[in-house]
């Protein structure tokens, strides 16, 4: 996943996973009128996840896994553990990406990308007005909706959403070429306290720094 796709791809996580938080004792949504009405914006978010990307013809591209801890506004720690670790720390308008194996960090800002939904993370805008929502029809444990960007498509054409009465269990992304990246949340915990360290990055002794305008790719 290039930089510019993943930028694009963190934001909508960061973006959907606090908007479709909800109450505890809530019911999971089956319509869009009754997921709009449930859009509840949270302090924290925090869970495993396992990443998979697929080509046009289904065939397992590449597999990854970690942990990300998120704070809105505008602050998250995603931390990559499989297959290659590699750490991104984002506040304060700056990015760290930061690579152990290759003892790197880059600095870049972190700011909106024409066509993402990023500017949602730092304002206030209702996600149906960044996105036309559908609900789709759905027999198992979950609701799923297709949300589509109103304005430019960006890197996705669609992004399918599967949520609980928590909040989104699964998401997965359709890029132009019908490659799709499913990213599966495991162990979510909402509304818990955060350590504040996970958002301060210090390069350790013998770590180059980079500054760039532009992140390294997220292997």
């Amino acid at each position: 996943m290039s930089f510019r796709t993943f930028r694009r791809f963190a934001a909508f996580v960061l973006i959907v996973t606090g908007l479709f938080a909800t109450p505890a004792k809530a019911e999971t949504p089956h319509s869009v009128d009754a997921l709009v009405e449930q859009l509840s914006a949270i302090d924290t978010f925090a869970a495993d996840f396992v990443q998979e990307r697929r080509d046009a013809e289904g065939s397992l591209r590449r597999e990854s896994s970690g942990h990300f801890v998120l704070d809105r506004p505008g602050r998250f720690y995603w931390r990559y553990e499989k297959p290659y670790v590699q750490e991104l720390i984002a506040s304060d308008d700056v990015l760290w990406v930061y690579e152990p194996d290759l003892r790197q960090a880059t600095r870049s800002p972190l700011e909106a990308t024409q066509g993402a939904p990023i500017a949602i993370l730092m304002g206030e805008r209702p996600v149906d007005q960044v996105f036309r929502i559908r609900a789709l029809e759905s027999d198992g444990p979950l609701a799923w909706f297709a949300l589509r960007p109103r304005g430019e498509t960006g890197d996705f054409r669609e992004v399918l959403l599967g949520v609980d009465d928590r909040g989104v269990v699964e998401m997965r992304f359709i890029d132009q070429l019908d490659q799709t990246t499913r990213v599966a949340f495991d162990a979510r915990e909402y509304n818990q306290p955060v350590d504040e360290s996970r958002f301060r990055f210090d390069a350790p002794e013998g770590v180059d720094v980079v500054e760039a305008t532009q992140p390294p790719g997220v292997r």
